[in-house]
């Protein structure tokens, strides 16, 4: 064994199930007392999940209140992002040196004192601030509220233990934009981080009460400092540019030319520096299996692709169709009526069946449901809300199906010492294409809206029969010259934003019918007898923090 297995091995001891029975000579916890940790470690869990989603509902308040243009909500997505997924690859390590109780109580303080910032600031500088604080110590307690909780269960118990807590891993998807839209629209969208002061703090109140005497042992393990700040350093500087390209011009901004030559740059530093680590941040050699790099890849694109969809589909409703955030969030409300069912039925059939033969029909269904929504009327009668609530149950289905046979395509062959450093580098890989998902999206569905608008307004013409008739219909309704010609300006800038949304659609049902091909290129994962019942725990908790956003 390596010192790299050791030391992940060690470090990652807390955060599975090598480690998870209960502490012996540690007092048991009483009914009541069992019932309120349960009550903490969860709300701390979905806290921490509901300021991704709910957020992407009310992006448009926030940089309203600030007075910056709506270009600026991606920034306050993405950033959240990339500080939760350099979070991952530290909490193991943060854990062993300090412990799992005292760092989930710093994280959740520290989380609720970033979300007072969010709350009370009204420059964009402070703000994308407080989101990256947030992002990075959110990330830090989601490993940590399944061991937590996991611990405390008696071995009979553990699979309900393991339902229990994953049952926040969708909700993002699911109640979030709603739940962040009413607030938005009662209360207002600060309201949305000032609920996020009392209530964490209430979560780490609860944890310290029940769990001040289960302080594990500290242990000193190694840290790959410089791989740490390298990726920091090569993730800001990538997603910076891409956060400001359509505003500053791409490539015609000096700027943006340096701050992506030197993220490319330190990232090519980094592999390097990685490869040659004894102890590294991330075990890159991992890509050197084929399902792990096809398997990894696929779930970091998949999931880029269909949060992505959710951003552009949630800004534009309000933007173009003129919903408010509650409605525009309620459009997603039916994915919960399929997505955790389904992952729970992914998960008993999934070693039933080749696994790639699972992912490949998921990714053919994710297809469907886009050529499916890319086809709406958007014009007709019947409005707009009613109408894809069939294509949104579809893609419930889908988003519960997603993730489980990934991560068993892509923890397949792996040792149980490699596969926690897989799901490590999987998750971050995940979270990192969620952070891409809106800029990119959004950057096609604005230049697909603006190809259309030119299209719609060289097709208008004082010669053509429906265009005269169009002005005199203007004419009739008191709007004469210029206000007839802003009129008609502004149909055609919705029209061509909603055919933009078409394409945007059009173009991921493509890539995810071309990702239903590339996962053949995989070995088989074919039907493998049962597990036991501590493996079969351990692997859905395995998978269960993959659906972690």
């Amino acid at each position: 064994m390596t010192s790299t297995d050791k030391n992940a091995r060690a470090a990652w001891a807390t955060l599975t199930h090598d480690s998870l029975s209960t502490q012996v000579g540690k007092r048991t916890l009483s009914g009541v007392q069992f019932f309120f940790l349960n009550f903490g470690l969860l709300m701390g869990n979905i806290l921490v999940l509901f300021n991704t989603g709910a957020f992407a509902s009310v992006s448009l308040h926030a940089t309203g209140d600030l007075g910056v243009s709506p270009s600026h909500a991606g920034w306050m997505q993405t950033y959240y992002f990339i500080c939760l997924a350099l979070a991952l690859p530290i909490s193991s390590w943060l854990a062993a040196a300090v412990g799992e109780v005292r760092l989930y109580l710093a994280a959740m303080i520290a989380m609720t004192l970033a979300s007072l910032l969010c709350a009370v600031t009204c420059d964009l500088f402070w703000f994308l601030s407080g989101r990256a604080l947030q992002g990075f110590f959110g990330g830090l307690t989601i490993p940590l509220s399944q061991t937590l909780l996991m611990r405390e269960y008696p071995e009979s118990s553990k699979s309900f233990a393991v339902s229990l807590w994953s049952i926040a891993a969708l909700s993002p998807f699911t109640l979030g934009p709603a739940a962040g839209g009413w607030i938005a629209d009662h209360l207002g969208w600060r309201w949305l981080f000032y609920l996020n002061v009392p209530l964490p703090l209430l979560a780490a109140a609860l944890v310290w009460a029940l769990l001040f005497d289960r302080q594990s042992p500290q242990r000193k393990m190694p840290f790959d400092g410089v791989g740490f700040l390298l990726l920091g350093a090569a993730l800001v500087c990538l997603q910076t540019a891409l956060n400001q390209g359509q505003d500053a011009d791409w490539y015609n901004s000096g700027w943006l030319i340096g701050v992506t030559l030197a993220g490319l740059l330190i990232l090519a530093y980094f592999v390097v520096w990685e490869l040659a680590e004894r102890s590294p941040l991330l075990d890159l050699r991992l890509f050197a299996r084929r399902n792990f790099a096809i398997g990894s890849i696929m779930l970091s694109l998949s999931f880029m692709l269909m949060y992505g969809l959710l951003s552009v589909l949630l800004v534009r409703l309000q933007v173009v169709v003129g919903y408010t955030s509650f409605l525009a969030g309620s459009v997603l409300l039916p994915l919960v009526f399929l997505a955790k069912p389904m992952a729970s039925v992914m998960h008993r059939i999934v070693h039933r069946f080749d696994a790639r033969l699972l992912v490949s029909a998921n990714m053919l269904l994710f297809s469907v449901y886009c050529g499916w929504i890319s086809r709406y009327d958007f014009f007709g009668r019947g409005g707009w809300f009613s109408q894809p609530l069939w294509a949104q149950v579809l893609e419930g289905f889908c988003l519960g199906g997603l993730f489980v046979p990934l991560t068993t395509l892509f923890l397949f062959g792996l040792t149980p010492r490699r596969q926690t450093q897989a799901v490590e580098l999987g998750g971050m890989l995940r979270v990192l294409g969620g952070s891409v998902a809106s800029p990119l999206l959004g950057i096609f569905w604005e230049r697909r809206a603006a190809f259309h608008q030119s299209r719609l307004i060289e097709s208008f013409s004082l010669h053509d029969g429906g265009s005269i008739e169009t002005i005199s219909r203007l004419y009739a309704a008191g709007l004469h010259d210029q206000l007839a010609t802003a009129k008609l300006a502004a149909v055609a800038g919705q029209h061509a934003a909603i055919l933009g949304l078409d394409d945007t659609f059009r173009l991921a049902a493509w890539l995810f019918m071309g990702l239903a091909a590339v996962v053949w290129l995989a070995h088989p994962v074919g039907p493998k007898p049962a597990a036991l019942p501590k493996d079969d725990r351990r692997q859905a908790a395995l998978e269960d923090l993959m659906e972690e956003p």
